[in-house]
């Protein structure tokens, strides 16, 4: 029945009080003092919609008290101490820490398959909305439980992606921090360069439109207005802005804890991939099968903005994306991929390439079921 008018204020107004809270349990404790501010004056700390940034993409990176006017040595003290204990913490495969429907370990190329379910989006202890399935999705969009192959299986690699840019003062931190993450077996890390930075003055080269866009689709997505630089989105459904080492070993480890949901099973045959998709349970009916294409390293020395001068080595930058199919996630779907082929015949020999099956409905980005890299 229709809830009164009051009632519906009432339950507003606890919503918007859950966000706040979440947004100030995401921040150190020096930014509780620049949330009050912005909430009272209207200042310009958060860049909506990609308009109005700052210069430092909505927060500041260089002259802000608390955690990010810390030391950068300090700070990447931090990242490999978190690091390290991130890959103490890891379970082995068959420990007794893997509850049931868990496998721990990484997921390559010729592995018998590999897959990842959420069973509900949920917030981080950064505070930070969780994304995933987009508003709208309908009960009717999900499939009946399927049948589980048999046979051996991987854990799927967790999916960390960073929105950074060259031009954010506040980036090069996350950066290193995605650069130690990458070193993990158990770990696809991606780096995805927006362009709204582009106007102080440093035209980032790995910076594409599409990059911007896809990081605003989770965004939209999660009911979120804001778009935070540096970003990092694990799963396709934890987000966390201005990354802190403990809150991302924390969405990591919660990510790699989820059982799996879709099966990936590849063939090699030279540079040709032949992959299968498996549904181990209930999907969405609109599923992206997506090649990612990657850079492993890359150093580039700045000349403008607000990192002029700085060498910055950066990990896994995605240089081409594209959807090659969609799937109902029904019944069992193959498909070939031949490496170096089409657009990536004009990228550099040295390029790797990776598949993400991920619901998504229009623009917007959701879950990541399953990932495997194929080189």
């Amino acid at each position: 029945m229709p809830y009164p008018p009051e009632t519906l204020a009432g339950k507003d107004m606890m919503r918007r009080g859950r966000e706040i809270a979440a947004m100030i349990r995401a921040l150190a404790p020096g930014w509780v003092l620049m949330l009050t501010l912005a909430l009272i004056l209207p200042l310009p700390l958060l860049a909506q919609d990609g308009a109005g940034l700052t210069g430092a993409g909505g927060w500041q990176g260089k002259d802000t008290p608390g955690e990010a006017a810390r030391g950068y040595d300090d700070i990447m003290d931090d990242v490999n101490a978190v690091i390290d204990a991130m890959r103490d913490a890891a379970p082995e495969r068959g420990s007794a820490e893997a509850g049931p429907g868990e496998r721990a370990g990484g997921a390559r190329a010729g592995d018998g398959g590999s897959g990842r379910m959420a069973a509900s989006p949920r917030a981080e202890a950064s505070g930070a909305p969780a994304l995933g399935t987009p508003r709208g999705l309908a009960p009717e969009d999900i499939t009946p439980n399927a049948p589980q192959p048999q046979g051996p299986a991987q854990h799927s690699p967790v999916v960390v992606e960073l929105f950074t840019a060259q031009g954010c003062a506040a980036c090069p931190p996350a950066d290193d921090l995605l650069a130690d993450l990458a070193r993990g077996g158990d770990v696809l890390a991606l780096s995805w360069n927006v362009d709204y930075w582009d106007y102080l003055g440093w035209p980032d080269p790995f910076a594409r439109p599409a990059f911007s866009k896809r990081q605003k689709g989770y965004n939209v997505a999660a009911g979120s207005r804001m778009l935070f630089t540096p970003q990092i989105i694990v799963g396709g459904q934890r987000a966390i802005n201005l990354p802190r080492p403990a809150d991302l070993m924390e969405a990591v480890k919660a990510e790699r804890a989820e059982p799996d949901h879709v099966a990936i099973d590849t063939r090699s045959t030279g540079p040709r991939r032949e992959i299968a998709l498996t549904p181990l349970g209930k999907l969405p009916r609109s599923i992206a099968v997506r090649l990612v294409r990657y850079l492993p390293y890359r150093e580039v020395e700045v000349g403008a903005g607000e990192n002029a001068g700085r060498v910055l080595g950066m990990r896994n930058i995605v240089a081409a994306s594209e959807v090659l199919a969609m799937w109902d996630g029904r019944a069992v779907m193959r498909m070939t991929v031949t490496l170096g082929a089409g657009k990536a015949a004009d990228l550099p020999e040295d390029t790797r390439h990776a598949i993400l099956v991920q619901h998504q409905q229009g623009d917007l980005p959701g879950e990541i079921f399953a990932a495997i890299p194929l080189d």
